[in-house]
């Protein structure tokens, strides 16, 4: 069963970062002064200096009906880390019958073989396993798993917490695909198809079988994907 995870999904969340002040500079607004208004001319004129701490500290007030940005900031990071995200199941899935079918396209007459199978989904292994490192070693990964025990409900995830996600539901994933439950099914199949050529042969009618290939898995196949996925996992982590 597929682990369904959050996170992250377009990089690590950055909060805006406003320089209030800057940007004061930067539009070179010019305050109308009380006392240069003609109620204010006579008034005598009065200083008053506040630093840039103090008035960071008066906007941070909490006034009625006012905002607490830093609050909002939170929110929305909390939000952009909590997105759910694609399984890796479902990814390895979607690129091994997407990969198959362009190769499909680009061979002759749409033979594709076993190896070819195998690579196409041992690369996707490698590319989801090198991101999974290269974002938490960067500090731009951030993925969760749900923890009814958590103060949230959510688990933060760890890098060897991913890649032995990543590692059961690649084998998951491979042993639905390529089991023995997949084999019995493909001898079925070419089974049926002889059993109707018998009968149709009997019966002196003509029948043009449509060509099918069943899907022969060879000995050890599903055993050697497995051991090249926990051999280049164990490489990443030596």
């Amino acid at each position: 069963m597929a682990v369904f995870m959050y996170g992250n999904v377009n990089g690590t969340y950055q909060p805006p970062n406003i320089d209030l002040f800057a940007l004061a500079r930067e539009q070179n607004n010019q305050p109308v002064r009380f006392r240069d208004t003609e109620v204010g001319k006579d008034m005598p004129a009065v200083t008053v200096n506040i630093s840039s701490e103090g008035l960071r500290a008066l906007h941070g007030t909490k006034f009625p009906g006012s905002i607490d940005i830093k609050a909002e900031q939170e929110k929305l990071r909390y939000a952009s880390e909590h997105q759910p995200v694609e399984s890796f199941r479902s990814r390895l899935s979607r690129e091994l019958q997407q990969g198959t079918e362009q190769l499909r396209a680009d061979k002759p007459y749409g033979k594709v073989s076993m190896e070819d199978k195998e690579e196409i989904l041992m690369k996707s292994f490698r590319d989801i396993a090198d991101e999974i490192v290269a974002g938490h070693d960067n500090g731009t990964r951030v993925r969760f798993i749900e923890d009814p025990d958590s103060e949230d409900g959510y688990r933060r995830l760890s890098k060897d917490d991913e890649l032995s996600i990543l590692q059961q539901d690649f084998e998951e994933l491979a042993e639905a695909r390529f089991g023995k439950k997949q084999q019995e099914a493909a001898a079925m199949v070419t089974k049926q198809i002889e059993e109707l050529n018998k009968v149709l042969e009997r019966s002196g009618k003509s029948f043009k079988q449509q060509e099918y290939q069943p899907e022969r898995i060879p000995d050890g196949f599903l055993e050697r994907l497995m051991e090249r996925a926990k051999l280049y996992v164990s490489g990443l982590n030596a």
